[in-house]
């Protein structure tokens, strides 16, 4: 046996997945042979029109990614029975567990973390598997970034605390990720742990996005040289703790630094307009989300929108209003926030949505809220349509999600709701103009609307920032939709989405 094995990473697009393959097998016969080939990010996901047909000359490994399984790998899942790896076709081999762990026949051993075990309802799960392992492990396959490394990048969207303490526990040699649907390529400095071992970083971008999407290297049992070029240990410095999310989520953007006596909060870094993902000024802004850009503000599909398809409408509904400046509430900019061009546009925006479904979907009705304070890191108006037949439940059932957050919660900010009728009251325009708060405006009709507000005065205290989204999933009877990111869909389906909303909106688009 040779003193290395040949590893090759790819990062596929489930819709080139067949061109991908094929370029696998090139790179076997020219570079190989190699002994194992890992795909990472969503390989199958349930949007994918089939397995592929391109038969590998060596062996493949993935796992679930954050959307899924294509139907025929769960026929396959049906057919195989309590099998962890299940072959879908020769040299094909997906596993279907949480944390998986299996050494080759070189006596590397690779450990791949399933996305869905990043989120909240399985870390508890995942992390209790991955510290029952016994074996050193070589390499490691996860979706997210580590949070510490995330957060060094100012990328705090693409990493998981859940993962620090994954690759904490596994001290793995080699450690893969992708971050995001689109991926982004990033090689940190190999960094060294007390008991001796080393671990490189490598996060790779999507095939077709770009970014370096292929990674190829040598890996032997024996400890590699890794050069001069060693950089600190992210995991000795930066520390977010993990804590499976069982209460009301609070900011976060928050991250802890640990020292070796104590703990001391770290405020979160501002973030800038380039870093923003609802800045259009920033590269990696999803565009194919955009539904109609105005001179003040644009909108947007939600990611993980609240609500879905159905027979009466064929896409989810949930979109996003955003001012184009980068800035935390329109407060930062003027003292008359109602007077001022960019509250008026989001007004437009709200107006021209609530015609367009009264004359397309007259059983439907919009809810828009907002969580506006001036640390937030950008201002956002969301929209949701419900069916009408709801409207009459809305008030209690805010009233009862108020309650249960200031009774079971004693963190969190009281939230006492005052409703007001007329646009023009002055309680409303003092909150608007001097207040942090949260807003619920529902629309009966085109002239017939109900503003329910909260005041939040008390900066000691911390926001539940997925509060109005926990009363609109529990007035519709969606539980498991409460987080966005449980939520998330294929990119294929965020443009299908975006296309329905813009066909949907076209008459009544006024930047048209």
């Amino acid at each position: 046996m040779a003193d290395k094995s040949k590893f090759l990473v790819l990062n596929p697009s489930p819709v080139n997945l067949d061109k991908v393959l094929a370029k696998a097998n090139v790179q076997n016969s020219k570079n190989g042979p190699f002994e194992a080939i890992l795909l990472l990010g969503d390989v199958l996901p349930s949007s994918a029109s089939s397995i592929p047909a391109t038969d590998l000359n060596a062996p493949a490994y993935f796992t679930e990614g954050k959307n899924g399984f294509h139907e025929s790998v769960i026929e396959e899942n049906e057919q195989n029975g309590s099998s962890d790896l299940i072959d879908i076709k020769a040299n094909f081999t997906m596993s279907k567990s949480l944390v998986k762990i299996f050494k080759l026949q070189s006596g590397v051993v690779v450990m791949m973390i399933a996305g869905r075990a990043e989120l909240d309802d399985h870390k508890s799960e995942a992390l209790l598997l991955v510290r029952e392992n016994r074996s050193k492990i070589d390499i490691l396959v996860t979706y997210n970034w580590p949070k510490a490394i995330a957060a060094e990048e100012k990328l705090l969207l693409v990493g998981d605390s859940f993962i620090d303490e994954v690759v904490k526990e596994t001290k793995p040699r080699y450690h893969f990720a992708v971050g995001n649907e689109r991926g982004k390529f990033f090689e940190y400095k190999p960094f060294k742990w007390e008991s001796g071992e080393f671990t490189r970083f490598i996060s790779l971008g999507e095939e077709g996005s770009g970014e370096k999407w292929f990674y190829a290297f040598g890996l032997g049992l024996q400890p590699q040289n890794v050069g001069t070029q060693v950089g600190p240990n992210p995991f000795t410095t930066v520390h977010v703790p993990f804590v499976s999310k069982k209460r009301p989520a609070e900011d976060e953007t928050d991250i802890k630094e640990i020292t070796q006596s104590n703990i001391v909060p770290k405020k979160a870094k501002k973030v800038t307009s380039d870093q923003c993902f609802f800045c259009l000024s920033n590269p990696n802004t999803e565009t194919h989300m955009i539904i109609s850009i105005a001179s003040h503000t644009y909108m947007t599909i939600a990611k993980g929108p609240l609500t879905r398809p159905n027979k009466h409408l064929r896409f989810p509904g949930h979109a996003i209003i955003l001012p184009i400046e980068h800035i935390a509430s329109i407060r930062e900019k003027t003292s008359n926030v109602i007077e001022s061009p960019i509250y008026k546009e989001i007004l437009q925006y709200q107006n021209s949505l609530v015609k367009a479904f009264l004359k397309s979907n007259p059983f439907y009705r919009l809810v828009f809220f907002e969580i506006n304070r001036l640390e937030n890191v950008h201002a956002s108006v969301q929209v949701v349509p419900i069916p009408e037949y709801f409207l009459n439940k809305f008030s209690q059932t805010l009233e009862n999600k108020a309650h249960s957050n200031n009774e079971r919660y004693e963190r969190n900010h009281k939230l006492e709701f005052k409703s007001y009728k007329d646009e023009k009251d002055p309680g409303l325009i003092q909150t608007i103009n001097e207040y942090d708060y949260i807003m619920f405006t529902v629309y009966s009709d085109e002239n017939d609307k109900m503003y329910f507000v909260a005041r939040l005065t008390d900066s000691s205290k911390s926001v539940d920032l997925q509060f109005p989204r926990r009363v609109l999933a529990h007035l519709l009877n969606l539980p498991k939709r409460v987080y966005w990111d449980k939520c998330q869909q294929p990119m294929l389906q965020e443009s299908k989405d975006c296309e329905e909303f813009k066909k949907f909106y076209h008459d009544f688009d006024f930047t048209l």
